[in-house]
């Protein structure tokens, strides 16, 4: 695993609770294979770590844990598509606790502070709403395209960035993601995010 940090001795605490642990092999960034977990630690989620933790999801495929003093809506969303699946108060990383979340992460599977759940559960409600209504039958699951589509949105690409990706023009890309929308009941990209991520999407 690695770690990562803008302050330079939270970083070395967190380092210094994981390494004794011996089913923890700690690497730094030029050293991570695919699989490779990595914890991030900052006073919130800037524009540096979102950076990093992207890059990171995208070059190893692996989920992140996330130490962090507060996190807004938007934050978390950018957290949860940017492949964090366990976040962690400042005063909640003991030894123990640290070394539990790297393991949860390090099967894919998630753990959130009991407020933070409470605002994926409330999205994810929201969203089943304004997606099926009442009586309306679920659209059909994402095609393969459609499913890339989501993921490059989750990874904050823009329009451009998005038709280069997927191999066509930046018009093309622009009606096809706005159908995609659509055709799901996504009102924007943070929605996109969300329904992406409680779908297994990301």
């Amino acid at each position: 695993m690695t770690v990562h940090s803008t302050d330079p001795l939270s970083g070395a605490g967190v380092t210094h609770r994981l390494e004794h642990h011996p089913d923890v092999r700690m690497v730094d960034d030029a050293s991570a294979v695919p699989g490779t977990v990595a914890v991030f630690v900052a006073d919130t989620l800037d524009n540096t770590t979102s950076v990093r933790l992207h890059r990171h999801g995208r070059t190893t495929g692996a989920c992140s844990v996330l130490v962090v003093r507060q996190l807004t809506d938007s934050e978390l969303l950018e957290a949860l598509a940017a492949r964090v699946r366990v976040v962690l108060r400042h005063h909640d990383t003991s030894a123990e606790r640290l070394h539990q979340a790297v393991r949860t992460a390090s099967r894919g599977h998630g753990d959130l502070p009991p407020d933070l759940l409470g605002r994926v559960l409330e999205w994810s409600a929201a969203l089943s709403l304004s997606r099926h209504g009442a009586t309306a039958a679920p659209p059909d699951a994402p095609s393969s395209w459609e499913v890339t589509a989501l993921r490059l949105l989750a990874d904050g690409l823009g329009t451009e960035e998005m038709a280069r990706t997927l191999g066509c023009s930046t018009r093309t890309a622009k009606k096809r993601v706005s159908a995609l929308l659509d055709r799901l009941g996504l009102r924007n990209r943070a929605h996109a995010v969300a329904y992406a991520w409680r779908e297994g999407l990301i």
